[in-house]
C-alpha cells in the first residue's frame, strides 16, 4: 500500500515540476531574446547617426507590424530579407524573429531549420549562434529526441559558454522527462546553489527543486 501512495506522490511532483517548467520557460526564452536585443541596442546606438540603421530599424518595425496584424507570410518575408542584407544588429534579431513567425504558424520544421542554419553560420557572434542552438533545443524539449539533444546541448555546456547555465537548466529538465527524477533534483540542487548563474535561473532551479521534493 506505501508503494502506491509513493507512486501518486510521484505523479504529483512530476505534474507540478512541468506546470512550473511551462510557466518558467517562457521567462528563460525572453530573457534570451532580450539579450539579443540588448546587443543589437548597443549596435544600434553606435550607429543611431547612419542612414543605413534607421532604414534598417524601419524594416524591423514593418516586419514587426506585419506579424502583430497576422500577415505571417509577409512578416517572414520580410525578416527573411533583412536578416540577409542588415549589417548592424536587427538582422540577428530578424533572424531570430523569423524563425519565431514560422514556429508561430505552425511550421516547427521550419523554425527549426532557421535556428539550425544561424547556429552553423560561423560568421555569426558565437553569443548568437549559440542562443540559436539553445532556441532550438528549447523548441524540441517536449518530444524531441534525447540523442539529437545531447548533441545539441554539448557545445552550450562547455566552460566558457555564455549559455552554459541555460543549457543546464534545460539539461537537467531533460533529466526529469526521461524519468531520472534523483538526477533532475541533483542538476536543479546545483543551479540553485551555484552563485555564478544568474538569478533567476537560480530561482526557477529552487521552485523546480521544491516541485520534485526531497
Amino acid at each position: 500500500m506505501a508503494d502506491i501512495f509513493q507512486e501518486v506522490d510521484e505523479d504529483i511532483r512530476r505534474d507540478k515540476a512541468k506546470v512550473l517548467w511551462r510557466k518558467y520557460g517562457s521567462y528563460a526564452a525572453v530573457a534570451c531574446i532580450a539579450i539579443v536585443v540588448g546587443t543589437a541596442g548597443r549596435v544600434g546606438w553606435r550607429e543611431y547617426k547612419t542612414a543605413q540603421q534607421a532604414e534598417e530599424s524601419g524594416r524591423y518595425v514593418a516586419a514587426a507590424q506585419l506579424l502583430e496584424k497576422g500577415d505571417t507570410a509577409g512578416a517572414i518575408t520580410t525578416f527573411q530579407s533583412l536578416a540577409a542584407e542588415a549589417s548592424t544588429g536587427y538582422g540577428a534579431i530578424a533572424r531570430f524573429q523569423s524563425a519565431a513567425a514560422r514556429i508561430k504558424a505552425g511550421d516547427k520544421d521550419g523554425g527549426l531549420a532557421v535556428y539550425d542554419r544561424f547556429a552553423a553560420d560561423d560568421s555569426v557572434d558565437p553569443i548568437f549562434r549559440g542562443l540559436a542552438r539553445l532556441q532550438a533545443v528549447m523548441l524540441l524539449i517536449d518530444d524531441g529526441a534525447l540523442g539529437d539533444l545531447d548533441r545539441r546541448l554539448a557545445p552550450l555546456l562547455a566552460e566558457g559558454s555564455a549559455w552554459r547555465h541555460s543549457a543546464l537548466e534545460l539539461q537537467a529538465i531533460l533529466k526529469h522527462r526521461e524519468g531520472d527524477t534523483a538526477g533532475a533534483r541533483a542538476a536543479f540542487k546545483a543551479l540553485s546553489e551555484d552563485a555564478s548563474a544568474p538569478a533567476g535561473l537560480r530561482n526557477r532551479a529552487a521552485q523546480m527543486l521544491a516541485a520534485l521534493g526531497s
